[in-house]
């Protein structure tokens, strides 16, 4: 007993050589204690389970043949053998093992329910986020729609103010105006009774020269037929004489291009005499050169034709040379490859009798360590056994004993620190799994939402131009077209067909209609949020007066609800605005802005 409770890491069996001593007392199966499979349950039969060594050591002279007693520590003992195995862990046993086992699962269990709860409270948490948000953007609706009407109320307002402070100025201007107006107009009377003395003066001097009118008049009439008859004769005169002197310089021109001709001519007759005796010259004295140069080429060719036949015989022996020399050269080459395989193949007996020799010589010394005697050894040999055989055999021992490895004192420790560290990557895979499905649902819902938004926002901007491309136009239809298959990858193109036109692209549509167009494109993204100021620079420069009338008519509808300043130089335009800012120079270089109200004018003019 204290031999075995001494023994703290290892195994060790003891057998007994004596025969099982027979008895009636026994401790409660093993089988009745563990949750086995079927299979397993009849290795457990015969063995008892009790606490500690002394109760073992006990029961041991009670056991028959096939019973055996194992302790909650791992001593197993038989009738006649003993059997421990100990583990640096204390927790090692089978049954400490089993116990651990159960407690583990309870907490499994546990933890189950634990994650059951808190799924369903995240679950919970999940529905009050949803709800909050509807609440959320509804309240955004709510706020934006207060915005929109604050900043409508403040725009009215400053307009207002702007109204008021341009009617103060308005009304300062004007009384400076009346004051420079009475002076003018004292100026002006002074200036009208000075006129009207002279107005008399004329009237008095004007039925004097009534009187001389008549006769000044028809000598005037007579001196302008006089006139038109010498202005008649004067261009006839210039007529005529402009065709004679086209004609005269057409006879000029025609005279001397046929003395240039002529010119030209005899130097030709010149040179052909020149060259006509030269070639006479020629002619006489070319026989004799012919005769002798024929001579000469017969000579070079008789020449040519010896030489010929010496180059053929000539290429014909190098020919001969240069077959002889390849022959002589692929000879040596073959001779030279066959000594240099005989040298090889010497050289690689030498060296396996080199190598057979050290061979022998580290055997002979490794079988001379042993002490051995050769002979007695060599008839203990199967005969079946061969060299060949044992470097097999002992090359799957050596890679069996690689494969097992060194023996690693540290692995129980590793195991520790290794279970450890994978617990600690499930619980980081796990939130990052739990992080990426949140993801892809926070994605998803972006996605959805975006994709009906984006779709609301298209449905409106199409009807919108839809309904004012027509009124613009005064008929014809326009809409929107998705081009692409994915909602939020898509392109948008704009399809307009003004009244009377089978377009097919936009740019066959004429500047003032690409114009009309855009107006009613812009018109309708305006009108989804719909700001308190609208500007347009020079819309309708482009456009005809039917045209102009048209987008007056869909500008008043719209300023019930949007305050458009525009800049344009178009009178039908002006007639719509309510105010008029415009810029004048009285002075070279010196700009000065001029306001009216007009409907504040039209009181005026009325009363």
């Amino acid at each position: 007993s204290e031999l075995v409770g001494g023994l703290h890491t290892g195994g060790v069996a003891f057998v007994s050589g004596g025969a099982a001593v027979g008895g009636t007392g026994r401790a409660g199966d093993l089988v009745e204690k563990v949750r086995s499979p079927a299979a397993a349950r009849p290795l457990l039969v015969g063995v008892s389970a009790v606490g500690t060594l002394a109760e073992a050591l006990s029961l041991r002279a009670r056991l028959r043949a096939g019973e055996s007693v194992i302790t909650r520590d791992g001593v197993w003992i038989g009738p006649n053998w003993l059997r421990v195995n100990r583990d640096p862990d204390e927790r090692a046993g089978v049954i400490e093992r089993e116990h651990e086992i159960r407690g583990l699962r309870e907490a499994v269990q546990a933890a189950q329910l634990s994650v059951s709860a808190a799924e369903q409270a995240l679950e919970t948490a999940r529905g009050a986020i949803r709800e909050f948000e509807d609440r959320r953007e509804s309240l955004q609706a709510a706020a934006n729609e207060l915005h929109r009407e604050h900043s409508s109320v403040r725009g009215q307002l400053d307009a207002l103010r702007s109204r008021a402070e341009q009617s103060t100025q308005r009304l300062e201007r004007v009384k400076g105006e009346r004051v420079e107006a009475d002076q003018a107009i004292g100026s002006d009377e002074s200036d009208i009774r000075e006129a009207r003395q002279r107005l008399e003066a004329g009237l008095t001097e004007m039925q004097a020269l009534n009187d001389r009118r008549g006769p000044l008049e028809q000598e005037r009439d007579r001196l302008r037929q006089v006139l038109e008859d010498a202005r008649r004769k004067a261009q006839a005169d210039v007529a005529a004489a402009q065709q004679v002197a086209i004609r005269v310089e057409s006879q000029r021109s025609t005279l001397a291009s046929v003395t240039n001709s002529l010119d030209r001519a005899r130097n030709q007759v010149a040179q052909f005499q020149a060259r006509k005796g030269e070639l006479e010259q020629q002619l006489a004295s070319a026989d004799s050169p012919i005769e002798q140069l024929d001579r000469q080429l017969k000579e070079l060719l008789a020449a040519r034709i010896e030489i010929d036949k010496e180059l053929t015989e000539a290429r014909r022996s190098l020919e001969e040379a240069d077959a002889h020399i390849r022959e002589q050269e692929q000879r040596r080459m073959t001779q030279e490859t066959t000594v240099e395989a005989a040298r090889e193949a010497l050289e690689q007996v030498r060296m396996g009798v080199q190598e057979a020799r050290v061979r022998r010589e580290s055997l002979l010394e490794q079988f001379a360590a042993t002490r051995l005697d050769l002979d007695e050894v060599r008839g203990q040999v199967s005969p079946e056994a061969t060299v060949e055989a044992w470097e097999v055999s002992l090359a799957e021992v050596t890679a069996r004993i690689e494969r097992l490895g060194a023996v690693n004192l540290a692995s129980i420790d590793e195991l520790k620190e290794q279970t450890e560290r994978k617990e600690y990557l499930d619980r980081q895979f796990a939130d990052l799994t739990e992080a990426l499905s949140t993801l892809d649902e926070a994605i998803r819902k972006i996605d959805k939402e975006t994709r009906s938004r984006f779709q609301d926002t298209y449905d409106r901007v199409n009807a919108g131009l839809k309904e004012k491309f027509p009124r613009l136009f005064g008929g014809g239809s326009a809409y929107l077209e998705l081009v692409g298959e994915d909602t939020l990858s898509a392109g948008v193109a704009v399809m307009a067909r003004p009244p009377g036109k089978r377009n097919a692209t936009i740019s066959q549509l004429s500047g003032g209609e690409k114009a009309l167009t855009a107006v009613a494109l812009v018109f309708a993204i305006f009108e989804l949020n719909p700001a308190p100021f609208c500007l347009l620079d020079e819309v309708d420069a482009p456009l005809d007066d039917h045209n102009v009338a048209r987008f007056c008519d869909i500008v008043r509808d719209m300023s019930e609800r949007v305050q458009f300043i525009f800049i344009t130089h178009n009178k039908s335009t002006m007639e719509l605005a309510q105010q008029l800012i415009g810029v004048t120079m009285h002075e070279p270089g010196v700009s000065r802005l001029v306001a009216v109200d007009v409907d504040e004018a039209v009181r005026m003019a009325a009363s």
